[in-house]
C-alpha cells in the first residue's frame, strides 16, 4: 500500500544575470533611459509526489533547447519578444548544470538541474514590465496571435506528442527580481542602467515512477510483473493554466507503458517476479537479485534518470476517499473487477489519470490457492485519499506494497475466481527422491452446490527428462500418455523399494506388460476421494466400478469445508514411485537427472449438484513436476576430533554437461532439519533453519567432535519449494567401523588402497584391484575418464609403489578362488561377502542416496564440476590448497529407521571414483579396448523402447564393488542372479544390487561347476573396488 505521499517540483531552470547589477523595484519614480538586463532560467526541480509503448528514462524532458523571454507592459500586453539562441555572448544563452538541496519546506526530486544565464543583446526601455521566459518552443513565431497577451500565452494549448516523449518538453516561467521568490509573476519596474533578474520555469509534463514491495507477501504468494501504464492522460494542456480535462475525448486512453516481460512462462526466471524472500523490484537486468542491496534498489526505483511514465497536467480536485479499505475494516469499500465505464471504476473521476499495473498471480500457498491474470489500478494526485490533481512539474513516486495474498487494499484489484470452479495451484512440484510425498492443495467454489464426487487420473507420466536436448535421452520411447506406467508418480503411497519382477527370466515385452500390471491393479493412476470434511484414509466408491478401490495405507487426505464462503478445500497427497520399477526396465521413482525435471499431468473431475438435483462437472489438469535431482551436496564427513561446521547451499546442474553447478532459489518457503541420528553430535543453528519464498537453500552444519573409537551419524532433511520436495544430507563425524542393523557386519569407513592400508578418507576412492590379487593395485592416478581408450600397452602405477605395469602383468584368478584376508594397522580384516551386501539389501530399514561426499577439509559446497568430483589423494591437503576440499560422488547406504535411536541415521558411502566410472574392464566389445575405464557395457547401438533408460548407460556413471568370493546359488528367482561376484552401485539408474560373474569375469576366467580349480583360464578379471568388513 502507498505509505506516503510527497511532492516535489521538478524542473525549475533559473535564468539569470550574471555581473553586478542592481535589483529592479516598483516603488521608485520611472525614468527616460534604457536598462541592460543580465538573467538567469533555472529548472523548478521536480516536486517529489508520491514518495512510495515504451521506456523513458527519467530525465528525458529536462534540457532547455530554446528560450525565448517576452515583455509585457503593466496591462498584459506584449512590448517585444527576446528569442535566444546557445552560445556566448549578448543575445545568446549558455547552460550548465546547477546543484539542487532538498529541505523539509522546498523538497526536490532532482539533484541537479540545468541553469541559462544571459544578457540581453539589446537594452529594454525603462518601465514596468511583466516577464516570462519560455523554453523549448522556438521563438513563438507560429503563435504571434496568442502571445499579444499574458493570458493568450497562457492559454497555449500544447498537444501530447505520442511519438516521441522528449518533445513534450515545453516550459513556462516569470521572472522576479533576483533572490526574491514569489506565486505570481511581478510587476517588475526597470529605472536603472544595469538589472538582475530571475527566473524559475515549470515544464507542463510530470512522471510517474512505479516501484514494488512484496516484503508482507505470505509465503508461495508470486507476483510476476508484466506491465505498468499510464492511463487517460490529457491530449492537450494549457502552457501556463490550470489543466483540467472534462471530456472524453479529451483524454489518451493508453499513455506510455513499461513492459517487464510477454509470455506464459511463469516461472523463476522471470526477471520481474516479486516474491515473500525478493521482495524488491525494479532491480538491475541481468544481474542477480541480492538482498543485501535492497536499500540500493529502492532509491533507484525513484531515481532522476529510472524509467518513467510521462503525461500532461490533470487537475481533478477533490474527491471520495480512493483508499480500498478508508473505514479500516479489512473489507474493500469499492471491490474491483467493475466494468470500464463505471464510476466506480475510477473513483467517481472520469477525467482523472491513473496508473494501471498488470501481472500473473500464483499462490501455492495452501491458506488461499489461485492463479490467474491480476491488475491493479490507482488515481493519481497529491495524496493517496481524496486528492486528484496530477499537477505539472512533479515527479510521483508510487510504490504498490503487495500485502499477504497480492490484495492491496489501497489499489483497485480485478482478480475473479470461477464460481462455480476449480482452483489449482500449477505446476506443482514434488521431490526428485523415491517413494517420498507431498500435499497438494485444491479447492472448488461450489456457489451453493453439494460437491457429489471428486476424482483424480493420472493422464500423462513421465520417466524421460522435460526440457532436455535429444541427445540426452532415447526419445522415440518418450510417450508419457501411452504408458503412463513407466512414470515416476502415483496417487497411492508405494511402500517398496522395489517391484518385484516376474520370475524366471522374462522377456523385455513381459515385463513392460508386469510393470503395467502392477501399476493398474494396484491403481497407481486413480483414486476417488470423500467430499466430506475430516481426514480420510479410504476412497469413495468408483463411479464406473460401483466399489472402493484400493485400500486403507494409500495415503491420508483432508478437506476443509468453509461454508461462508461456499467453498472445499482438499489437501490431495501425491506421491513419487519406488526406487526400481522392476530392476530390468529401468524406469525409477527417483529422477535420475541432474539437470531436468520430469513431468506428469493429473486430471481433476468434480460433479456438483444444485438445490433442483442439476449438477455440473468441473475439469482441471495441474501439472506435477519432478524437479531435477540434487547431489551437491549429498554428504558432509568430519574427523572423529574436528569441530569445522559446514556451509551448505543447495546447487544443481544447468545442463547434464555442464561444467559448473549453479544456486537454485525455493519455489516456495524452505526448512532443514536433523530428521535422524544423533543431534547433540550433529546440528543446526537451530532446531529448524528456514528460508523464504525465493531464497536460496543456505545454512550451516555443525560438528561438536567424538571419541575416536566412535562414530556419529545423522540425516538432515531439506523440505523446499513449499516444502513440496525433499532433499537428504548425510552427515557422519569419525572413521571407526559401523553395523547399519542390529547385530549386523561392522563396515570399515573407507575403500582399500593397497593390501595393507586403506584410503585416507571416505571421500578417497582407493585402488581398483583385480580379482583375488592384492599384489597389484592400481591406482587412483590411473583411473581418467578418457573416452573408453584402449589401455593394452598403457603403464599403469601400483599404488604405494614406483612401479608400472601394463595389463596384461597385472594377474588374476579364476572364479574359485577368493581374496585373503588383509591386515590393516596390525588387525585383520575381511573383503565384503555376498552375505554382508544382502543383509543391507534385503533389510526393511536400509535405503541409499545418491550424490557428492565433502571430507574433512571441506568448509563449503563448491561450484566447479571437476573440484566438485574431484577429490584426490595427490591434491588433497596441499599446502597452496590445491584439492582442498574438493568432493566425490558415491552411493550413501543409510538406516531410516525412527523407532531404533541407536541404528537411525548411521550411514556408509561408497565412492565411485573421480572418473565417475568406478570399473576397468578386461575387455570391451563397444570399443574393442582392454583395460579400459568404464562402468557399463551396454552401448547405445540399442534400439530399445522397453528399457529407454538403459540406451545409453555406458557412459553412465557407477562403480562395481568385489565380494571376497564367488556365491553359486543367492537364492534370487531371477536366472542371471544365481551366481555373483560383485555389487553394483548405479549412481544413473540407482541399482543396488549384485552382479552376476559374468559381467566382470571373461569366459575364460570361468570354472565351470563340479570342475577343478585349475581349469579357468586366468587374467580374464575385471579391475574393481574392494571394501572391507571387521571379522569379530
Amino acid at each position: 500500500m502507498i505509505r506516503k505521499l510527497l511532492l516535489a517540483i521538478f524542473g525549475a531552470s533559473a535564468i539569470g544575470l550574471a555581473g553586478c547589477a542592481d535589483d529592479p523595484t516598483v516603488g521608485q519614480e520611472p525614468f527616460d533611459g534604457e536598462s541592460t538586463v543580465t538573467a538567469t532560467v533555472e529548472f523548478r526541480p521536480l516536486v517529489p509526489a508520491l514518495d512510495r509503448a515504451t521506456r523513458t528514462t527519467g530525465d528525458a524532458i529536462r534540457s532547455i533547447r530554446s528560450l525565448c523571454v517576452l515583455l509585457y507592459d503593466s496591462k498584459g500586453d506584449l512590448v517585444k519578444k527576446y528569442p535566444l539562441a546557445e552560445g556566448e555572448g549578448p543575445g545568446r544563452y549558455k547552460v550548465e548544470e546547477e546543484e539542487r538541496t532538498s529541505t523539509p519546506d522546498s523538497p526536490t526530486a532532482e539533484a541537479k538541474t540545468p541553469r541559462a544565464t544571459f544578457t540581453l543583446g539589446e537594452g529594454i526601455p525603462y518601465g514596468d514590465y511583466y516577464i516570462y521566459a519560455v523554453a523549448n518552443m522556438g521563438g513563438l513565431d507560429d503563435r504571434a496571435d496568442e502571445i499579444r497577451t499574458i493570458e493568450g500565452l497562457k492559454s497555449i494549448l500544447l498537444t501530447w506528442n505520442e511519438g516521441d516523449i522528449a518533445a513534450n518538453d515545453q516550459m513556462l516561467g516569470f521572472f522576479t527580481a533576483a533572490g526574491k521568490v514569489e506565486k505570481q509573476a511581478p510587476l517588475l519596474r526597470l529605472n536603472t542602467k544595469t538589472a538582475a533578474l530571475h527566473a524559475w520555469i515549470r515544464r507542463a509534463a510530470s512522471k510517474v515512477t512505479v516501484a514494488y514491495d512484496g516484503s508482507a507477501l505470505e509465503e508461495g504468494v508470486f507476483i510476476y510483473l508484466k506491465s505498468v501504464a499510464i492511463k487517460d492522460i490529457p491530449s492537450t494542456c494549457k502552457l501556463g493554466d490550470k489543466n483540467t480535462p472534462d471530456e472524453k475525448r479529451q483524454l489518451i486512453a493508453q499513455g506510455e507503458q513499461i513492459v517487464y516481460g510477454t509470455g506464459t512462462d511463469y516461472g523463476e526466471n522471470w526477471h520481474a517476479r516479486i516474491t515473500k524472500g525478493h521482495p524488491v523490484y525494479p532491480y538491475p537486468a541481468g544481474e542477480e537479485y541480492d538482498p543485501t542491496r535492497e536499500a540500493e534498489y529502492k532509491a533507484a526505483a525513484h531515481s532522476e534518470k529510472a524509467e518513467a511514465l510521462f503525461f500532461y497536467e490533470n487537475m481533478q480536485g477533490e474527491g471520495k476517499d480512493k483508499r480500498q479499505d478508508s473505514d479500516d475494516d479489512h473489507k474493500l469499500d469499492a471491490p474491483g473487477n467493475k466494468e470500464e465505464g463505471d464510476a466506480g471504476y475510477k473513483d467517481d473521476k472520469p477525467y482523472g489519470s491513473y496508473i494501471e499495473v498488470k501481472a500473473y498471480y500464483r499462490s501455492i500457498n495452501a491458506d488461499r490457492i489461485g492463479s490467474g491474470e491480476i491488475t491493479y489500478r490507482f488515481m493519481l494526485g497529491k495524496d493517496v485519499k481524496t486528492d486528484y490533481d496530477a499537477e505539472r512539474n512533479h515527479h510521483y513516486k508510487l510504490t504498490l506494497k503487495f500485502n499477504r495474498f497480492a490484495n492491496d487494499v489501497d489499489w483497485h484489484i480485478d482478480y475473479t475466481e470461477e464460481d462455480p470452479g476449480m482452483l489449482i495451484p500449477s505446476p506443482f512440484y514434488i521431490s526428485y527422491l523415491y517413494n517420498h510425498t507431498m500435499l497438494m492443495p485444491l479447492k472448488i467454489n461450489t456457489a451453493g452446490r453439494e460437491i457429489v464426487s471428486l476424482q483424480a487420473k493420472i493422464v500423462e507420466n513421465g520417466w524421460a527428462p522435460t526440457g532436455a536436448p535429444k541427445s540426452e535421452y532415447y526419445f522415440p520411447a518418450d510417450r508419457p500418455a501411452e504408458k503412463p506406467f513407466n512414470g515416476f508418480l502415483s496417487l497411492r503411497q508405494t511402500m517398496l523399494t522395489v517391484i518385484p519382477s516376474p520370475g524366471g527370466n522374462p522377456n523385455k515385452p513381459t515385463l513392460e506388460t508386469a510393470n503395467k500390471n502392477y501399476y493398474e491393479s494396484n491403481y497407481r493412476h486413480l483414486r476417488n476421494y470423500l467430499t466430506t470434511e475430516g481426514s480420510h484414509d479410504i476412497d469413495a466408491p468408483d463411479p464406473a466400478q460401483n466399489t472402493v478401490l484400493g485400500k486403507e495405507g494409500d495415503g491420508k487426505y483432508w478437506v476443509e469445508i468453509d461454508r461462508e464462503s461456499h467453498s472445499s478445500t482438499f489437501q490431495i497427497p501425491l506421491y513419487t514411485r519406488a526406487k526400481q520399477l522392476i530392476i530390468k526396465t529401468g524406469f525409477t521413482g527417483n529422477n535420475p537427472y541432474e539437470a531436468y525435471p520430469r513431468t506428469a499431468k493429473v486430471q481433476f473431475v468434480a460433479r456438483l449438484r444444485d438445490a433442483e438435483g442439476a449438477e455440473v462437472e468441473l475439469k482441471d489438469i495441474a501439472t506435477i513436476v519432478q524437479v531435477p535431482r540434487i547431489v551437491n551436496p549429498k554428504g558432509i564427513w568430519r574427523k572423529h576430533d574436528s569441530t569445522t561446521p559446514f556451509h551448505v547451499v543447495l546447487k544443481q546442474l544447468p545442463q547434464e554437461n555442464a561444467t559448473r553447478f549453479e544456486t537454485f532459489p525455493s519455489e516456495g518457503p524452505w526448512k532443514a532439519y536433523v530428521v535422524r541420528g544423533d543431534r547433540s553430535t550433529i546440528h543446526l543453528a537451530q532446531d529448524t533453519v528456514r528460508g523464504s519464498t525465493d531464497t536460496p537453500i543456505d545454512f550451516n552444519i555443525f560438528f561438536e567432535g567424538c571419541d575416536a573409537d566412535e562414530s556419529k551419524c545423522a540425516v538432515i532433511r531439506v523440505e523446499y519449494h513449499n516444502y513440496s520436495c525433499y532433499h537428504l544430507i548425510f552427515a557422519r563425524q569419525g572413521s571407526a567401523s559401523i553395523a547399519l542393523v542390529p547385530g549386523g557386519t561392522r563396515w570399515r569407513t573407507c575403500n582399500m588402497r593397497t593390501a595393507t592400508t586403506e584410503a585416507d578418507c571416505p571421500t578417497e576412492e582407493g585402488s581398483l584391484f583385480r580379482f583375488a590379487n592384492w599384489d597389484d593395485p592400481i591406482d587412483a592416478t590411473n583411473n581418467v575418464a578418457d573416452g573408453f581408450k584402449d589401455h593394452t600397452n598403457t603403464e599403469l602405477l601400483i599404488a604405494g609403489t614406483s612401479t608400472r605395469k601394463k595389463w596384461s602383468q597385472i594377474h588374476a584368478a579364476n572364479n574359485k578362488a577368493s581374496f585373503s584376508d588383509p591386515t590393516v594397522g596390525g588387525k585383520t580384516l575381511r573383503v565384503a561377502t555376498f552375505q554382508d551386501f544382502e543383509e543391507l539389501y534385503q533389510a526393511d530399514d536400509i535405503e541409499q542416496g545418491y550424490g557428492v561426499l565433502y571430507g574433512n577439509d571441506a568448509t563449503e559446497t563448491l561450484t566447479e564440476v571437476g573440484e566438485v568430483y574431484g577429490h584426490s589423494y595427490t591434491t588433497h591437503g596441499n599446502t597452496d590448497d590445491r584439492g582442498k576440499g574438493y568432493g566425490m560422488r558415491g552411493t550413501f547406504v543409510y538406516n531410516k529407521s525412527e523407532k531404533n535411536a541407536e541404528y537411525s541415521g548411521r550411514n556408509l558411502f561408497f565412492p565411485i571414483g573421480v572418473s565417475g566410472y568406478g570399473q576397468r574392464k578386461n575387455t570391451d566389445g563397444y570399443s574393442n579396448g582392454t583395460a579400459v575405464v568404464k562402468y557399463a557395457g551396454i552401448a547405445n547401438t540399442i534400439s530399445d523402447i522397453y528399457r529407454p533408460l538403459f540406451y545409453d548407460l555406458y557412459r553412465r556413471p557407477g562403480a562395481i564393488y568385489w565380494l571376497r568370493e564367488l556365491v553359486d546359488d543367492t537364492g534370487r528367482p531371477e536366472d542371471d542372479y544365481q551366481r555373483a561376484l560383485g555389487w553394483d552401485f548405479n549412481y544413473f539408474s540407482f541399482d543396488f544390487n549384485l552382479i552376476s560373474a559374468g559381467n566382470i569375469i571373461d569366459n575364460g576366467g570361468w570354472v565351470p561347476t563340479g570342475k577343478p580349480s585349475n581349469t579357468g583360464t586366468p587374467d580374464s578379471s575385471n579391475a574393481c573396488f574392494v571394501r572391507c568388513v571387521e571379522i569379530d
